[in-house]
């Protein structure tokens, strides 16, 4: 019995789509974790800040501490279960970078920028990090940064006290429904 160049090749394409869905879905169900623990902790960022306005600085600091140390322990309980070969933890650093480093620069900047700048910095530079983060994950990470993104920006056409809302409704709002999805896609697959 012998194949055909042309249906060995096909053969292996199929095994490369195969292989790349699967670790779409291992990551995607993976992130979904994430990205839930996230929206959460934005939504109890918002709601301290709205309540304990003189506090704001500083419990969006522990926000992100606290964001940045469970996203490490959910990565690092996930890859005990791969092969050793099989550890990436680049994309992880450079998300956890980009929310230090904004985290950082909003800590710095907060008294003086504008409020409804400070508001968007740092979830731009998050919905950023997940648009990069398609480039190479998977497009679900590329169109939920877009999206996320778009409505950032919508939002800084609002005034103040319903600034403050939309943006907790858009960032919490997009990071745990992009979880519950990210959770759907890595299960389906």
């Amino acid at each position: 019995m012998t194949i055909e160049s042309r249906e060995a090749l096909a053969s292996l394409q199929d095994i490369a789509d195969i292989e790349k869905r699967t670790r779409e879905a291992i990551c995607y169900s993976g992130s979904s974790a994430i990205f839930i623990v996230w929206g959460v902790l934005v939504a109890i960022g918002y709601a301290t800040a709205e309540w304990q306005p003189g506090t704001a600085r500083t419990s969006w600091l522990v926000v992100s501490a606290v964001g940045c140390l469970l996203t490490a322990v959910i990565v690092a309980l996930r890859l005990r279960t791969r092969p050793t070969e099989g550890r990436d933890w680049r994309i992880v650093w450079a998300m956890l970078t980009l929310i230090a480093f904004g985290a950082g620069w909003s800590y710095v900047l907060g008294p003086v920028v504008p409020r409804h700048l400070t508001y968007a910095f740092q979830p731009s530079l998050v919905m950023l990090g997940m648009i990069l983060a398609g480039l190479w994950v998977g497009r679900f990470f590329l169109a939920l940064g877009v999206v996320g993104l778009a409505l950032i920006l919508m939002g800084e056409l609002l005034s103040d006290p319903w600034l403050r809302l939309w943006m907790a409704v858009v960032q919490s709002g997009t990071l745990v429904i992009g979880g519950l999805w990210l959770r759907r896609l890595g299960i389906a697959r």
